[in-house]
């Protein structure tokens, strides 16, 4: 007697296998390396991943193909606000934020206990003197980010707050990812001119034939790919220039000090420079001493009413202006 299961199962699977088989032999001619006008590239992958390329601009993320159309759809921020920390010995009261990013729109910050939320910066920032560092003299176990896209709405009640445990950290890094510059799905459609592929939308892409080249070309972008991944913690100096774990190869060119909770360089650092970095001759791309803060999650995501303190941290004005 048959197996009706089994039957059904051997069915589905010759169904399937031509299925992927022929999904596979259709992609693959567009496989490769593509360049359009002013620079840009476009890397299409086998395991449907891509990279775009151009002035100051990456962009990562996932590729199909979907009714003779090449569809690419950018890998945004999971959340506008990051918070990465550590903890500094030399910080014996209180903590320190370095904030980048949050003058790109109007940003708050909160503390535990408080339904009051003030700003980072000034309305309309300008001038800016990076890095911005805040030291924040009282202890608080959390922190909340909040911002507000545009004035014309006024509810300031209607934009999630991102709250922070910062259990033993009292040294941190906020990144704040204005979702107006997130980058939006992009679809191309597909033609052939003398027998090479040209993929037409925002770009017009042109295939390149392989060669050894763009094969180094390839590999780099590849790299670059790599390195702006999903970040789970940063190594960067008392300036706050970050640096690529694997490219300073920790372990063989760093000694971890308890003390200072830093890994000390075994050949560049000089004694206190972690206190002084600005008398270390080139102290933003010094490796002498490099930091590890690492990603905090958030507790919670939750739209909460808040109050306004207008008196921000920091000012960012030109000279002359009110």
């Amino acid at each position: 007697m048959f197996n009706r299961n089994l039957l059904y199962y051997a069915f589905v699977v010759l169904l399937t296998i031509p299925f992927n088989v022929s999904a596979q032999k259709n992609i693959k001619p567009y496989l490769g390396y593509y360049r359009a006008s002013g620079g840009t590239h476009l890397l299409l992958e086998e395991d449907n991943t891509f990279c775009i390329i151009a002035y100051a601009t990456f962009i990562k993320g996932f590729w199909s193909m979907e009714k003779g159309r090449i569809v690419v759809t950018p890998k945004n921020p999971t959340h506008c606000f990051e918070l990465l920390g550590r903890y500094n010995p030399t910080i014996k009261e209180g903590f320190k934020i370095m904030f980048k990013g949050f003058s790109e729109e109007d940003t708050f910050l909160g503390k535990a206990g408080s339904d009051s939320m003030q700003r980072v910066f000034n309305k309309n920032p300008n001038c800016f003197d990076n890095p911005y560092v805040y030291q924040f003299k009282e202890n608080t176990s959390r922190i909340s980010f909040v911002d507000v896209i545009s004035e014309a709405h006024i509810d300031y009640n209607r934009r999630n707050t991102y709250t922070f445990p910062l259990g033993q950290h009292n040294d941190f890094i906020a990144v704040y990812h204005d979702p107006g510059q997130y980058y939006d799905e992009m679809i191309f459609t597909i033609a052939q001119v003398s027998g090479k592929i040209i993929l037409n939308g925002s770009n017009v892409f042109h295939k390149l034939p392989m060669d050894e080249r763009l094969k180094k070309e390839m590999r780099e972008i590849k790299e670059m790919a790599k390195q702006e991944g999903d970040i789970n913690s940063v190594y960067c100096n008392p300036s706050y220039n970050v640096f690529d774990e694997t490219a300073m190869s920790i372990e063989d060119n760093f000694s971890f000090d308890t003390a200072k909770n830093a890994f000390i360089s075994k050949f560049n650092y000089v004694e206190g420079e972690e206190l002084h970095p600005e008398l270390k001759e080139d102290a933003y791309h010094s490796i002498g001493v490099l930091y590890k803060y690492d990603k905090i999650l958030p507790a919670t995501i939750a739209l909460i009413p808040f109050k306004i303190i207008e008196k921000s941290l920091f000012i960012a004005k030109c000279a002359g202006e009110e």
